[in-house]
């Protein structure tokens, strides 16, 4: 799982912010620096020229969105894809933005087209020095912010939860409150934090394999997001509840004990969950994908803890069953 800090125009986001836009489209120029690890679902922050301050003109955080899908248009086609979802009130006054910002003072021949879903907005910007992360004042384009300290996004958004989510967004649009989405993110990150250090119960050999038979099982549920960068788990909610679901590849031989080290981080993690705020009152529930039967004692340890096993072959063909 990987944050970007991304430069950008208050203007443009508080566009989107009264418009009520949960989705929007973070355009670039197709020969701005290349993402080379982001991946859907990871958050992409709003580093906002305007809200500069102090000696340094220090920028500040403003908001984000969810990473959703990359796509190269013509102007002419992102303007009739996305509207105002651009940022702008018509076609004249994105072209006007995008020539103010370039260069070559001409239109791009293409333009990479991020398109962010599950947009937050803050009521005041958060500023990276408070958490002590310096960025140069001469940053042209985006930072990834858990490159140095991987806790960099949980702080963030606890420092974003302290100064409060702007709720316009939720008055105007129909989708999920804004503070609902804000909440998941903040569990989803503090809860990374903690699977830090956890033992795999599947062996380095067999990464490969669970990654893609998770990679399919993402395609068929694409409301599940890679819990970390690690790409061993993936993330949802259903309701009130917070489902983690990973592969199991074992034999007959180490099953029972990858099934001791399953129930152990189900435990582990259930306790550290409770502890956070925003969870109190949710279930966290493992799904666990696996070709292997259990016996009846085994069923009903597992269903206490809030486990459930998954029969598939585990063939990545026939995932599609499960």
């Amino acid at each position: 799982m990987s944050s970007i800090a991304y430069i950008t125009d208050k203007k443009m986001i508080e566009f989107h912010r009264l418009n009520g836009n949960d989705t929007i489209n973070f355009w670039r120029p197709s020969s701005s620096k290349r993402f080379t690890d982001f991946h859907q679902g990871d958050l992409l922050f709003f580093l906002a020229k305007g809200t500069e301050r102090g000696p340094q003109k220090e920028k500040g955080l403003i908001g984000y969105g969810r990473y959703s899908q990359a796509i190269k248009l013509s102007f002419k086609q992102m303007w009739n894809t996305y509207g105002l979802l651009n940022g702008y009130p018509n076609e004249g006054a994105l072209k006007e933005a995008i020539l103010k910002v370039s260069k070559e003072k001409t239109l791009a021949h293409q333009f990479s087209c991020v398109k962010l879903s599950n947009v937050v907005f803050f009521q005041s910007p958060v500023y990276l020095s408070k958490l002590g992360v310096h960025i140069s004042s001469n940053l042209e384009s985006y930072i990834y912010l858990d490159k140095e300290d991987k806790q960099t996004t949980a702080k963030i958004l606890l420092q974003a939860q302290s100064v409060g989510i702007d709720s316009w967004t939720s008055v105007v649009s129909q989708n999920a409150p804004s503070d609902k989405v804000f909440e998941e993110d903040l569990i989803r990150h503090i809860l990374t934090l903690k699977m830090n250090g956890l033992p795999e119960h599947n062996k380095a050999e067999d990464q490969r394999k669970a990654l893609k038979i998770l990679t399919l099982y993402q395609k068929n549920h694409p409301e599940l997001h890679w819990l970390d960068d690690r790409q061993q788990e993936l993330f949802g909610f259903e309701g009130e509840t917070l489902v983690i679901t990973s592969v199991l590849i074992s034999n007959k031989t180490d099953l029972q004990n990858k099934l001791l080290l399953i129930l152990g981080k189900a435990q582990y993690l259930d306790k550290q969950a409770q502890d956070i705020d925003h969870f109190k009152g949710k279930v966290l529930q493992f799904k666990i994908l696996s070709d292997q039967e259990l016996s009846e004692d085994w069923g009903d340890t597992l269903t206490k803890y809030h486990i459930e096993m998954i029969r598939s072959n585990l063939v990545v063909p026939l995932i599609d069953n499960v």
